[in-house]
C-alpha cells in the first residue's frame, strides 16, 4: 500500500533535507519511510521535483504527517481555450481563466506537474482561496503556471478566486505518472 505526506492546512510541509536544510513538500505527495528514530520519520520521496531524494518530518508527539493508502486517482483532464477564457476540468466544472494576450500559454497538449514550491504572489490571494500559493506548472520546463490570481504573465490563471480551492483539491490527488496531475489541452476557438 503506498505512503503518502497526510493533508495540511495550506498543502505543504516543512521538512528537513539530510544536510538538515528546510526545504517544502506539497501534501499527498508519494513517499516511502525508511525508518522512524527520535520522534521523526525518515523517507524518500517516490515522485514530483524531489523524486528519489530523502527527507525528513517532525512526528506531533507520536502522530506522524506520513499515512498509508490509495489517495490518488487518475489523470486529470483540463481544457483551457484562450479565446473564451473558459478552463474546462472534466469531472468538476468550467470556470473563468485568463492568459496575457501578449504572451499566451501554448496551443496543444500540455502536462501539469505536481507543485513545486510554494509561490509568494499567490500569497495576495490567500483571503480567498487557502490554496492560493499551489501553482501546478505548465508542461515540462520554463515558468508557465496554472494557478489563481487576476494577473497573468503567459500562465493559465484563473480568475475565479474563490473556487481555486476546489480545483487544487481535485488536482492535488490525481496523477498522470510521477510528475504530473494531468494534462491540459490549450484551444484557441
Amino acid at each position: 500500500m503506498a505512503e503518502y505526506l497526510k493533508h495540511s492546512n495550506d498543502g505543504w510541509y516543512e521538512v528537513l533535507t539530510d544536510r538538515g536544510i528546510r526545504e517544502p513538500l506539497p501534501e499527498y505527495l508519494k513517499v516511502h519511510v525508511n525508518r522512524t528514530k527520535d520522534n521523526r520519520d525518515y523517507f524518500h520521496v517516490m515522485e514530483g521535483l524531489n523524486n528519489g531524494k530523502t527527507f525528513s518530518i517532525a512526528r506531533k508527539a507520536t502522530i506522524s504527517y506520513i499515512e498509508r493508502g490509495t489517495i490518488h486517482k487518475g489523470p486529470a483532464e483540463l481544457i483551457f481555450n484562450r479565446k473564451t477564457e473558459k478552463l474546462e476540468i472534466k469531472g468538476l466544472g468550467t470556470f473563468k481563466a485568463i492568459t496575457d494576450p501578449d504572451n499566451p500559454v501554448p496551443l496543444g497538449n500540455q502536462d501539469i506537474e505536481i507543485p513545486d514550491a510554494p509561490h509568494g504572489l499567490g500569497s495576495y490571494y490567500l483571503s480567498g482561496a487557502n490554496y492560493a500559493r499551489t501553482w501546478f506548472r505548465v508542461g515540462n520546463k520554463g515558468d508557465r503556471y496554472l494557478h489563481c490570481g487576476s494577473i497573468s504573465a503567459g500562465c493559465i490563471t484563473v480568475t475565479d478566486v474563490n473556487k481555486w480551492d476546489k480545483i487544487y483539491e481535485h488536482l492535488i490527488i490525481s496523477r498522470k505518472n510521477s510528475q504530473s496531475v494531468g494534462v491540459v489541452k490549450v484551444v484557441d476557438q
